[in-house]
């Protein structure tokens, strides 16, 4: 059977107004329930009312933010093929800190609003045990505090991925806690059947869309796992690893895309890790070229020939799409080679890609020679910055002074960038400042 490409995953019709308007519509609901049931009238009376009125507020606020931040992790290719893995689960984080500050202020207002007149530790003993409900809601909220300060980058960068997931998944139990006292104490649903079961109705619909979207696709990658064909030494510590199946025509796939990898064996099963597709996706296989940086990618490159693997995507909106029929710059660093060489065998001749390599040794250079050849296939050139930062000629050889010096044509070339963090942050820098307008400059990150 003649090797073909996968199939295009295809665009999303999805536009920023849909988004907007959806997000409207369910601001202006809610806060039209609240005005409904008197929420605006408690600010002309006593300093209890109002505070009552914004502790209502917070609440719902707070709990919208929940709900919209939910629905950013389901991963829907919906959503994914139009912003990208890696925006949603950023906006998903920002929603995240919304939620939790505006869950302060609601404890903050509830508080105050029933201490009178029984003074603060009267209301505090009520609203974490006293009422109905309130002992389940207040160990919930706790768990949602907590889970939001270990996604702050300090605390984070202190946990290892896996034991940060699966705290982070605790805030699943803390939204369930905290929910039934919304339906049995909140004045906007206690005595209005119609709002309580469109509250309800919601958290049951997104419950279930993330059960499908969410776990659904684990569940069918599961059922149709790849094994490993190929495993390749390219440099040192760096291993490509191509992965072949009898249902990968139906996976739907591009270049520069990534999938989430987990090896089906004991202790690493439920361990799911971001890896770049490191040439066109193909019905011959797909490859990923890793570098062992950590415990996880180090075992990956480790793998043994024969393993079952279970392929979690694609995912990302970082494709040769962008560029289109304009030239091209194509930035790499370190292991962000992989997704490169995956955009040039992509490219057209009328492309004329210019490629800067950066990497600390040669030891570390891969796929250099295949880079090489798909470069002058496509009218274009290679150049590599190897050596530690401190012997190379120039102090930062991604200032625009460089880079308009090596590429003249800069500004109406679209630049792509796959690499550490710091790297393609000052790629991004040199080249908006050497004219490249913004919507012409690609990188993806992961969000691990």
């Amino acid at each position: 059977m003649p090797v073909r490409k996968l199939r295009s995953p295809g665009a999303s019709q999805i536009r920023d107004t849909d988004v907007g308007a959806v997000i409207g519509f369910l601001t202006l609901v809610v806060v039209g329930m609240w005005w409904h049931h008197g929420g605006m009238n408690g600010f002309g009376n006593s300093i209890v009312t109002k505070m009552t009125a914004l502790d209502q507020i917070t609440g719902l606020l707070c709990s919208e933010a929940g709900l919209l931040g939910l629905i950013l992790v389901t991963r829907t290719p919906l959503l994914e093929r139009k912003y990208g893995l890696d925006r949603l689960l950023n906006w998903h984080r920002l929603l995240g800190v919304a939620m939790s500050l505006l869950l302060i202020l609601h404890i903050v207002f509830s508080v105050w609003a029933w201490s009178t007149p029984g003074g603060v530790f009267n209301a505090v003993k009520s609203l974490t045990g006293g009422e109905s409900y309130m002992a389940l809601t207040a160990v919930g909220t706790l768990i949602i505090l907590l889970v939001t300060l270990s996604s702050l980058k300090w605390f984070r960068n202190q946990l290892s991925y896996e034991m940060w997931y699966f705290i982070h998944l605790t805030v699943y139990v803390g939204l369930a806690m905290s929910f039934s006292h919304q339906i049995v104490l909140g004045s906007d649903f206690a005595t209005d059947k119609l709002a309580r079961w469109f509250w309800v109705g919601m958290h049951v619909f997104i419950i279930l869309w993330i059960i499908w979207s969410r776990w659904g696709s684990l569940v069918r990658a599961s059922m149709r796992p790849l094994r490993v064909a190929s495993v390749t030494h390219e440099a040192q510590g760096v291993t490509s690893v191509v992965l072949q199946g009898s249902h990968l025509q139906q996976h739907r796939a591009l270049a520069g895309q990534f999938y989430l990898l987990r090896q089906v064996v004991p202790g690493r099963w439920w361990r799911a890790n971001p890896f770049s597709l490191s040439s066109v996706p193909t019905t011959a296989g797909l490859r990923f070229t890793i570098k062992a940086r950590g415990e996880a990618s180090e075992a990956m490159t480790k793998i043994r020939v024969g393993t079952k693997v279970i392929a979690e995507g694609p995912y990302g909106v970082c494709t040769p799409d962008a560029v289109g029929d304009k030239k091209a710059l194509l930035v790499a660093g370190g292991v962000g080679i992989g997704p490169i060489v995956s955009y040039l065998e992509h490219l057209k001749p009328s492309s004329e890609p210019i490629v800067l390599y950066r990497a600390h040794s040669n030891k570390e250079v891969s796929h250099l020679e295949e880079i090489e050849a798909l470069v002058k296939a496509r009218n274009g050139r290679v150049h590599t910055l190897i050596g530690p930062r401190a012997k190379l000629k120039v102090a930062d050889p991604f200032s625009p002074k460089v880079l308009l010096k090596l590429i003249p044509d800069l500004a109406s070339r679209v630049v792509m960038v796959a690499g550490p963090e710091s790297m393609v942050k000052a790629v991004q820098r040199g080249s908006k400042a050497a004219g490249v307008p913004s919507e012409n400059i690609h990188a993806e990150r992961a969000w691990w």
